[in-house]
């Protein structure tokens, strides 16, 4: 098995053929009901996660099996045909999925939600597989959560240990989550060392990741007009490309939001939307977006592998909001204004 792109890249492409159309995206979203999209989607490259995932689920909740089964073989069949830098490089990418399962395990057992809620909506591609998500996800507090990471030396079970005593005394789960994201991005700032045009390109996701958390962050403290503005520099994450803590601050401070935003617009950030939730998805779009541009980028570098799983990924994502419109009857074209661009 090589370390070098060129090999893993031409692997890559070949995957890409399996992705769906546009058009055969919308026909799915066409079809009258749930009976008929399990139908139309055992004759899609998902067809035989779908057979398996019947056997043991039904309706709803074998699409969602069988498109989780399906993103986790396509990453793990990369992580198949690539050995040394190469590898570790894409293993760095592929951890942001362990941070954001990670984050979604957190929230769930804040909320004290049922674990089979959380299950359906994750997205195993790093270190955390299928059975040790729904292994965290049964997990009684925190607290077992992070003892459960430790057990396995995950790269982020010291940073959910360290944040442990805090959050059990003021459950504030910003901070921890906060301290996952600040762990998380300075180890994958570290392994991204180095002059190759993949280091650079990590590094540089990795960078606009950073930003836009910050960006996230200060929309949310803007709804605490009491918080001293020192208290809010201590949720800002280091790091990123253009977001200092100067325009942070002034983001986050409802005195100085305006002028927050104009200096955002400035260094071409543009979240949209009249709500947090909207302007935090036109975030999330962009980045999207962004890293499925990389899919045309450098042949011989980590460019192809990141963009073709972020189109995967957003395959994944409409897949899913398509299987939820037609249990809840929900209208085409709103599902259609939610499914993700890339």
């Amino acid at each position: 098995m090589p370390d070098d792109f060129g090999y893993i890249n031409a692997r890559v492409k070949g995957m890409r053929s399996r992705l769906l159309l546009p058009g055969r995206i919308e026909e799915l979203l066409a079809l009258p009901d749930l009976d008929g999209l399990l139908a139309a989607l055992g004759n899609t490259p998902y067809g035989p996660e779908l057979q398996e995932a019947l056997t043991r689920y039904q309706g709803i909740r074998a699409v969602d099996e069988a498109l989780m089964q399906h993103f986790q073989k396509n990453v793990r069949r990369i992580l198949s045909f690539a050995e040394g830098r190469a590898r570790q490089l894409i293993e760095v990418v592929l951890m942001d999925w362990d941070l954001h399962n990670l984050r979604a395990v957190l929230r769930a057992k804040h909320a004290g939600r049922n674990p089979e809620e959380v299950t359906e909506n994750l997205v195993p591609a790093g270190q955390l597989t299928e059975v040790r998500l729904r292994e965290l996800a049964q997990q009684p507090d925190v607290a077992a959560i992070a003892s459960t990471l430790s057990t396995w030396g995950h790269p982020l079970a010291e940073a959910l240990v360290e944040g442990l005593r805090d959050y059990q005394e003021t459950k504030d789960l910003l901070a921890l989550e906060l301290g996952l994201d600040r762990h998380y991005f300075e180890w994958a700032l570290r392994m991204a060392r180095g002059s190759g045009r993949s280091e650079s390109v990590v590094r540089e996701i990795v960078q606009m990741e950073i930003d836009h958390t910050n960006v996230k962050t200060a929309l949310k403290l803007q709804r605490i007009p009491d918080l001293p503005r020192e208290d809010r520099r201590r949720f800002f994450l280091p790091g990123g490309a253009v977001v200092s803590p100067e325009v942070f601050l002034n983001l986050a401070d409802p005195q100085t939001a305006e002028w927050g935003t104009r200096e955002l617009r400035a260094r071409g950030i543009h979240p949209e939307g009249s709500t947090i939730a909207d302007q935090e998805r036109s975030l999330d779009e962009e980045y999207a977006r962004h890293l499925a541009r990389l899919y045309l980028g450098d042949p011989l570098a980590i460019d192809v592998v990141i963009g073709f799983v972020a189109m995967l990924y957003s395959e994944i994502r409409n897949l899913r909001l398509i299987a939820r419109s037609k249990v809840l009857g929900i209208p085409r074209d709103v599902v259609r204004r939610e499914m993700a661009l890339v």
